[in-house]
């Protein structure tokens, strides 16, 4: 089993084009609930600064997690950080069976309708992009432009071009589930029926990276933090966040936070350090401030309530999608949008439009 860890530069670039349909989809909720209409932030940092991830997003005690750090207190827009909760709005509900959802940054949505993928675009207007039958649940781009899938009835996560064309990745994985690709071309995945939390190598090597109930038990969310130098991910049945402090690979997983009676899904960071998780059980939102170690800042904070199933949330990225409005979906196969007031940490995105 390998146990290195090779975290490079996350020099990633985001668009900030105008809008494809004159203003942002998730716009005027911005405006009504504790944040701007704004276009996509220029400014993408791992430092602990106004975009940042670090000392900028602290502020408090750490009351979750064995090593979490002391912020010296939240500034820029970290410090106004809105409380919630907020109204989502009905952004579509043309997909079908796609449990997550992935932004390409140049003005499309892309998720599962029926046995294809489509992109979506912030008119309205679908388009087909790849077939791809089966389920699919974790659904992200990596930094060359392509797609990965992961399929757990195929045991497998796949690969699709920026042609469409669908090919194999990774085999040989008993529930493949959440995806979360770094700058390096890596993908951080749980593989919820096997208790594990791995890394997918761009060779196609997997690593794993913690096993072993009680702390990796029905792995399902995870992301990927360069700032940190950590892995955050849900244990689905047990509510919980956990981290994974890859600088100390020998450490146990830390538990962050529980959501009491929930079933916890999908996870994402904002540009202040902050998790942003789904209880698809209860249908429910939730937001976790963390300080500059990763630790909680106090109790999981209800953000919003949903009237279909929802599973994942990712930040708007690209013409026409809100870049401070956090846009979530389910199997039931709407998308909503949350707006936050805050832009998300940097994800990879592809170079060009697929």
């Amino acid at each position: 089993m390998k146990r290195g860890y090779r975290l490079l530069g996350w020099a990633l670039i985001l668009s900030g084009a105008p809008s494809a349909c004159g203003g942002d989809i998730g716009a005027a909720a911005s405006a009504t609930s504790g944040g701007g209409a704004d276009a996509m932030s220029s400014s993408v940092s791992s430092g602990g600064d106004e975009a940042g991830v670090g000392p900028g997003s602290g502020g408090g005690t750490g009351v979750g997690g064995e090593n979490g750090g002391g912020g010296v207190g939240p500034t820029g827009e970290c410090a106004a950080v809105a409380p919630g909760p907020f109204e989502p709005t009905l952004i579509t509900n043309v997909f079908s069976g796609s449990e997550d959802f992935a932004f390409d940054g140049q003005g499309y949505l892309v998720a599962k309708q029926g046995p294809n993928l489509v992109r979506f675009d912030a008119t309205g207007q679908t388009s087909n992009f790849a077939s791809l039958p089966g389920n699919v649940l974790g659904l992200r781009y990596r930094p060359n432009g392509t797609l990965v899938a992961a399929r757990p009835s195929q045991g497998d996560v796949v690969q699709i071009s920026t042609a469409g064309i669908v090919s194999e990745y990774v085999e040989g994985l008993l529930d493949p589930n959440g995806l979360s690709p770094d700058a390096d071309g890596n993908v951080w995945a749980t593989d919820l029926a096997g208790g594990r939390v791995l890394r997918l190598n761009p060779d196609a090597t997997v690593d794993e990276i913690a096993s072993g109930a009680p702390e990796v038990s029905q792995p399902n969310g995870i992301v990927f933090d360069p700032a940190r130098r950590a892995v955050f991910y849900t244990n689905s049945s047990a509510g919980e966040i956990r981290r994974i402090d890859l600088a100390a690979p020998d450490a146990r997983p830390a538990l962050v936070a529980t959501v009491a009676s929930a079933m916890l899904d999908g996870i994402v960071l904002d540009t202040c350090g902050h998790l942003y998780t789904i209880d698809n059980k209860d249908r429910e939102l939730y937001r976790v401030r963390l300080d500059a170690g990763g630790a909680a800042l106090g109790e999981p904070e209800l953000l919003a309530s949903f009237p279909t199933g929802v599973a994942n949330a990712q930040f708007g990225s690209g013409p026409g999608f809100n870049a401070k409005t956090l846009y979530v979906g389910g199997a039931a196969g709407s998308i909503y949008a949350v707006a936050v007031g805050i832009v998300g940490a940097p994800v990879p995105a592809p170079p060009e439009a697929p």
